[in-house]
């Protein structure tokens, strides 16, 4: 038996489809989109990836459908998985995966990068897998197969990015000279095209009848095993017996499309290469739709190409599945505190627009109290059997059996990971773990209910207010109750004339803080949030910090597309690099609108280290060879981009804006920056930002950060862990806490918590703040700085709140 089961489908957290395939061995492939938040949706459901044995990538390559890629991949390699295989119906698979080198690293994981032209097939033991690309219609780009000259050397960088044999210097991309390659835009290949799945599995073939054989006086041994692997035998007096004659009936298992359409733009291409296709073996098709698709009779003519009782349809857009909550654990713990403190953390948005066309065509009940939206003015119709269409949903998968062609009908019948569980409402969860802990005046209406679609972040009445949302609180992986680290904050202007202006600013963005903007933050102030965001900074290069970047740019773009607004982009130079790639390749009117500054140019101090001159991709090739690499510093570096940086200080009005080293890694930095808050005051606003880093009281603390309004620092670790904080360069509470009183710091918030600690880490034997308030960063959690204080009266109370968490955690870390 095979099991097809969704791990992901497209809701505000996690974007994409992604189809599980697995066998009854355990042998596990992936189809579809490896949008971000996808290992932290594998982590709720307890997805392991040691039998992970191929990823096949669908759709067009754009950052939302790969951009949980790089994370899966450090993850399965954490779990002890050694080979990792990525197809694509591309070379320029090979492209994105060299864009990541900055900042992908892992020593004996053997990563390979497969292109499947169309028609092209995989095969092992377990199935079949036949590539099946459509290029989009148009001018496109024009695949001229200069390309194919650079392979040789983005396999030679991607082998570099996963050596087999630990190096010697140190694990760090960013240190490793040979990796600064310049891989020209000419190296991308084939981009304008769609990649869809043909999988089939191999048969089984019949039971010996040994009393068959008997009858047919065929002697035991060797021949009995010839006929068993399905050939011909003569017998002494010349008889010939054929397989058929002593082995039961051949079974074999249905096949499966998985076809992603990202756009109305490729319909007739889908319609011109299936319409002859053979549909008596078909058992099941997916069908991923891009937001792009409108769902209309053009689909559903497509759709009726394959029509026949016996295939199974399951069809994912964003207006047809539902925006179910991919994180429950998270969405509970957002709901527990939100019970304690109810003007700091919004309700988890599931609300969704659904298409009218889909839901009565095919006769699908809609949520209850939900909207609809019309894409055409007939009604649409369909051959297909409303029972046999379904909509794509986490964990709602199917098993195939095998079954004797011609003989038997296909059996098809539903199926979930043991580990699953049937998606829960915000209702059900509030009444289920909220409830029973009794918090006072708190209840189902008046923390739910009166509370929808209330946004408790930049509201009317906060309009002059300094406010802070902690986007992602967690350190190194996502988690099922932290994601990791993202800090908004959003700083407001009194213009001469009275007005307010926002700036709001992100303080790094790990993996899917996108996700949890559109889950926190209702739609109708989305565009809002994006207009006044002015500044992405950046402090290291690890991933945990940046892997949601990308994401959040194209999203700034959406909404400032047709304004004159300029996004400034503040991080380690190679990160830079990596977002002149990757734009290049997906939409390079961006970069026209991004200011970008290194965060070296704004160190304190005249002693700017120098980036090194890229390679030409030429001498990458070369360097196989293991050929001396001659590495040159960019003394131009050293010259700061001053222009541009007073065009920050006056757009943004900052009157300072400084960064020192931190003691982490490579090219990592700490911040602060002091704003003006008014054009006809002196009032200033002076926020700190440590990064990732051990205590740092020369350069940090009695530096850059002296006298600061806020201190934000890691506090990674509990105080009884030091030697694991000095081992992995973190700080513990103590010592984020010696820090602010060093910094005469007014107000300190504590994040980047290890992921063991779903509640308020263990402050036993924390030293006395000096700060006049000091607050620990939950996901989600709204507060302005004014009240960022008030925490502290519930600090009793939030270690009570988790007890149950707590219990799964143990219980987890005693399976593991």
């Amino acid at each position: 038996m095979y099991q097809l089961i969704p791990v992901t489908h497209p809701c505000l957290d996690t974007k994409q489809p992604l189809l599980l395939l697995q066998s009854d061995h355990g042998e596990k492939y992936f189809f579809g989109r490896i949008g971000e938040g996808t290992q932290r949706a594998c982590n709720e459901s307890k997805i392991k990836f040691g039998k992970l044995n191929g990823i096949f990538l669908t759709g067009e390559m754009d950052y939302s459908c790969i951009g949980g890629l790089p994370g899966l991949i450090l993850t399965a390699s954490d779990q002890g998985k050694k080979n990792v295989s990525i197809f694509y119906g591309s070379s320029i698979l090979d492209y994105v995966v060299s864009t990541w080198r900055y900042f992908v690293f892992r020593f004996g994981l053997d990563l390979k990068v497969f292109t499947l032209k169309d028609s092209e097939c995989f095969a092992d033991k377990t199935v079949s897998v036949k590539s099946i690309v459509i290029n989009k219609p148009g001018d496109g780009c024009a695949d001229s197969g200069s390309y194919e000259k650079f392979t040789k050397g983005l396999k030679s960088i991607i082998a570099r990015m996963f050596p087999e044999v630990s190096p010697t210097d140190e694990q760090d991309p960013s240190s490793n000279p040979t990796l600064n390659v310049d891989i020209p835009p000419q190296a991308m290949g084939p981009r304008d095209l769609t990649s869809s799945y043909e999988i089939s599995f191999p048969s089984i073939r019949g039971k010996f009848n040994a009393n068959e054989a008997q009858r047919l006086q065929i002697p035991k041994g060797k021949l009995y095993a010839e006929l068993a692997r399905g050939n011909n035998i003569t017998l002494e007096d010349g008889t010939v017996i054929n397989p058929e004659q002593v082995l039961s009936a051949t079974r074999t298992y249905g096949k499966v499309l998985v076809l992603d359409i990202p756009s109305n733009a490729y319909i007739s291409q889908f319609c011109d290469r299936f319409k002859d296709y053979p549909l008596e073996q078909l058992s099941a098709i997916y069908y991923f739709l891009g937001d792009d698709v409108t769902i209309t009779n053009d689909l559903f003519n497509f759709m009726d190409i394959f029509h026949g009782d016996h295939i199974q349809h399951f069809v994912s857009h964003s207006k047809i599945s539902p925006n179910s909550l991919a994180y429950e654990n998270a969405a509970t713990a957002t709901l527990k505190l939100k019970a304690l403190q109810n003007d700091n953390y919004n309700v988890p948005i599931t609300d969704r627009v659904y298409s009218k066309e889909f839901f009565e065509c095919f006769s699908k009940d809609l949520p209850e109290g939900t909207s609809v939206v019309q894409q055409q003015e007939d009604s649409p119709v369909s051959k297909l059997n409303n029972d046999n269409v379904h909509i794509f949903e986490k964990m709602k998968g199917i098993a195939l059996e095998p079954f004797v062609f011609g003989k038997e009908v296909m059996p098809i019948s539903e199926s979930q990971l043991a580990t699953s569980k049937p998606s829960s409402t915000i209702d059900e969860l509030y009444n289920n773990h909220v409830v029973p802990l009794e918090i006072d005046g708190a209840s189902l209406e008046s923390i739910v209910h009166e509370q929808l679609h209330i946004n408790n972040f930049d509201n009317d009445s906060k309009d002059s207010e300094i406010e802070i949302i902690s986007l992602g609180t967690g350190s190194a992986l996502p988690s099922k109750y932290r994601n990791v680290i993202s800090t908004l904050i959003k700083i407001p202007f009194v213009e001469s004339n009275g007005n307010i202006t926002k700036r709001t600013i992100i303080l790094d963005a790990g993996e899917n803080t996108l996700g949890t903007i559109h889950r926190t933050i209702p739609d109708t102030d989305i565009p809002k949030l994006f207009r006044n965001l002015r500044m992405i900074y950046l402090s290291h290069l690890h991933a945990d910090h940046h892997l949601g970047i990308a994401s959040l740019i194209k999203e700034w773009y959406k909404f400032n597309e047709n304004t004159n607004e300029r996004l400034y982009v503040i991080t380690p130079w190679q990160y830079n690099i990596f977002l002149q790639e990757w734009f290049a390749l997906e939409d390079p009117k961006i970069l026209s609108r991004i200011e970008y500054i290194s965060c070296e140019h704004l160190k304190y101090g005249d002693d700017l280290r120098l980036q090194t001159k890229p390679l030409s991709i030429k001498e990458e090739i070369t360097s196989v060879d293991e050929k001396p690499t001659v590495v040159e510093l960019d003394n131009a570096s050293g010259n700061r981009d001053q222009s541009t940086i007073k065009k920050m200080m006056n757009d943004l009005r900052i009157m300072s804006f400084r960064t020192c080293p931190a003691i982490h890694c490579n090219w990592a930095y700490s911040n602060s920056i002091t704003f003006f808050l008014g054009a006809k005051s002196k009032q200033v606003f002076k926020v700190s930002y440590s990064g990732d880093t051990r205590p740092n009281f020369n350069l940090f603390a009695k530096g850059i950060g002296k006298n600061s309004d806020l201190l934000i620092h890691e506090a990674t670790l509990e105080n009884e862990l030091k030697a694991e904080a000095i081992k992995k360069k973190h700080s513990t509470i103590n010592e984020a806490i010696k820090i602010s009183n060093v910094m005469n710091a007014r107000k300190l918030l504590l994040t980047h918590f290890s992921q063991r600690y779903p509640k308020v880490p263990n402050t036993k034997n924390s030293i006395v703040s000096k700060a006049k308030e000091v607050c620990f960063a939950f996901d989600g959690m709204i507060v302005t700085y004014n009240d960022l204080g008030k925490q502290q009266d519930k600090v009793d109370l939030l270690s009570r709140i988790f007890i149950e968490e707590e219990k799964d955690a143990e219980n987890e870390e005693v399976k593991d």
